[in-house]
């Protein structure tokens, strides 16, 4: 009997059990000396013969297996990885087809899972990516035309890439050139993943080829790109309390949706039903309107009284069991703005759809959707573009954090920056002279996390024309790939307070010659006001740390950095 075996990712004990018992028994074994853990052949007992197929063509390989089939002995066919990816096994096969000689395939752990363990990532990350593409860079093999690097790119997905570390510089142009992917996408190399002299290269699209090329790293590496590499990721629904599964009940958390009165209305007897089962959820909380029968108010005299509550400082919920079109006509007459409206949203009477179809981040519709949805076991449907992106919203950050928005009209512009993948964060820094870059760059990611920042997001890095040369600050930036900005102390002392005010320290003072380094500095990167610090100065072993948010903050930099 002939088996193929996939050797594993490369460490000897990564085999699986049923492929170490077969080269256990295995009186002829051919393997790819070339990629396979030499170690493997320890396995096999002292009178097994052994032929390493890295010499050999495919006929002569062949013959070996066939003539080892026809001798009655078992034969083990090596293969690195996991057999059906990049195995070359489809040949091999067809061959002992027309010889009429039985084969089987014993699968293996691929690389790719290797090395994501060893980067210590999910190649699916929950709102960031849920696929995986692999597949290789052209070069002396052809691929088919569709399949070609630049149009795979245009998904933006976790890509795995084979066969490709020795063509880093063109392989980073075909992904850019997808144009789903920056040069700021998150990228690694690892060689030998799993190998006791594995190496790890990390970067992003616009160094990733120079580093590599540093570590010496040529071949026998894989490259995988994709957001699934950075900071930012989402929570699995699959063990979120709120979320139901065929095992277990969600349950809905009310403290989590803020609200202060729920308001349920239905237009039928069988609406009736999912309206109370969503009533339940809300003890204490909710009211059901029955829209049918005899001795009901008017919905419209329904609706202006809960928008009223919501316009007086209420935080209410509405929910329609029913069409979203009754609901839309319903609710129109007493739109204001989304500062002011109630979370108002859409489940159809059998409970396979939520909408959220007004107010979804700073009155908290989306959340009461995705929340609903879990109760009755439906699909939540948020339709709004920074939830499906995945991306980072000022309006739900502000909402979640007790942080009032200034400025509906500047939010608005805020998120189009962000949706076209513009960085409107400006940090502002100050430090002791000589702190550690390590030190600074944790603080810094530990605040970012702390307050729901992403680092993604961040334009450019400020502090004062002292710290010009300082390492800290200049090392943070280059990590970033991020302009480091710096201002004299009069230009400092001329940032726009706005409405509001700014820290102020007389020791700093004294020694800068203006009262607050890192929320100035914020201010004036951004090109903005003090009123939009989303991150107030916040202090920790002699670091600070400030940030401010502008729509045109992205384009000013130009200015500094000429």
């Amino acid at each position: 009997m002939i088996y193929f075996v996939g050797a594993g990712s490369g460490a000897a004990d990564l085999i699986t059990v049923r492929g170490a018992r077969l080269l256990e028994n295995a009186d002829v074994v051919v393997w790819a000396g070339s990629l396979v853990n030499k170690e493997l052949l320890s396995y096999c007992k002292s009178e097994c013969e052994i032929y390493d197929s890295a010499k050999m063509t495919l006929e002569e390989t062949d013959a070996i297996l066939q003539k080892a089939a026809r001798e009655g002995k078992i034969c083990v066919r090596l293969h690195t990885g996991d057999p059906s990816i990049f195995g070359a096994i489809r040949e091999q096969m067809a061959l002992l087809d027309a010889a009429d000689i039985s084969y089987e395939v014993v699968p293996g752990v691929s690389s790719m899972f290797a090395a994501a363990s060893s980067l210590k990532r999910e190649l699916t990350v929950p709102e960031i990516s849920q696929t995986v593409i692999i597949s290789r860079m052209e070069g002396r093999t052809p691929v088919p035309e569709r399949e070609k690097i630049r149009f795979l790119a245009e998904h933006g997905a976790t890509m795995v890439l084979f066969l490709s570390s020795g063509m880093l510089p063109e392989l980073t142009a075909e992904l850019l050139s997808g144009g789903a992917y920056t040069e700021r996408t998150p990228c690694a190399v690892v060689y030998k993943a799993s190998w006791q002299d594995e190496k790890i290269v990390r970067g992003t699209l616009a160094d990733i080829a120079g580093k590599t090329a540093e570590a010496g790293i040529t071949k026998t590496a894989l490259v995988l790109v994709g957001d699934f590499l950075g900071d930012r990721y989402e929570l699995s629904r699959l063990y979120d309390k709120q979320f139901s599964t065929k095992y277990r009940k969600g349950n809905l958390c009310v403290e989590e949706l803020t609200v202060d009165y729920v308001a349920i209305v239905c237009f039928t007897e069988r609406g009736a039903k999912l309206a109370e089962r969503i009533a339940l959820s809300f003890p204490n909380l909710s009211h059901l309107f029955r829209c049918f029968g005899e001795g009901h108010l008017p919905l419209e005299k329904f609706c202006e009284e809960q928008f009223s509550c919501a316009h007086g400082g209420k935080r209410v919920l509405l929910v329609f069991v029913g069409a979203a079109g009754i609901a839309v006509r319903a609710v129109s007459p007493f739109v204001k703005s989304k500062a002011e409206d109630p979370a108002v949203v859409c489940a159809d009477e059998s409970g396979r759809f939520v909408i959220s179809l007004l107010s979804g981040h700073l009155g908290g519709a989306n959340d009461a959707a995705k929340a609903i949805a879990s109760v009755l076991g439906a699909i939540p449907v948020v339709t709004t573009a920074t939830d499906g992106r995945g991306t980072w919203a000022i309006d739900n950050w502000a909402k979640k954090h007790g942080w009032h928005i200034p400025d509906l009209a500047t939010a608005k512009k805020i998120t189009a920056a962000v949706l076209a993948k513009k960085k409107p964060l400006c940090v502002g820094i100050g430090c002791k002279q000589g702190t550690d870059s390590h030190v600074l760059s944790e603080f810094v990611r530990a605040i970012f996390s702390e307050y729901d920042l992403d680092l993604h997001l961040v334009g450019a890095v400020a502090s004062i024309c002292l710290k010009k040369d300082e390492k800290a600050v200049c090392d943070f930036a280059s990590e970033l790939g991020v302009p480091f900005i710096t201002f004299t102390a009069d230009e400092l002392n001329t940032a726009d307070a706005g409405t509001s005010s700014f820290s102020s320290s007389d020791f700093v003072r004294e020694t800068t010659g203006v009262d607050c380094v890192c929320e100035r500095a914020a201010v004036l990167a951004g090109n903005t006001t003090a009123d939009w610090l989303l991150l107030r100065k916040t202090a920790r072993n002699g670091m600070t740390i400030a940030a401010s948010i502008s729509p045109i903050a992205y384009s000013s930099f130009l200015r500094y950095t000429n």
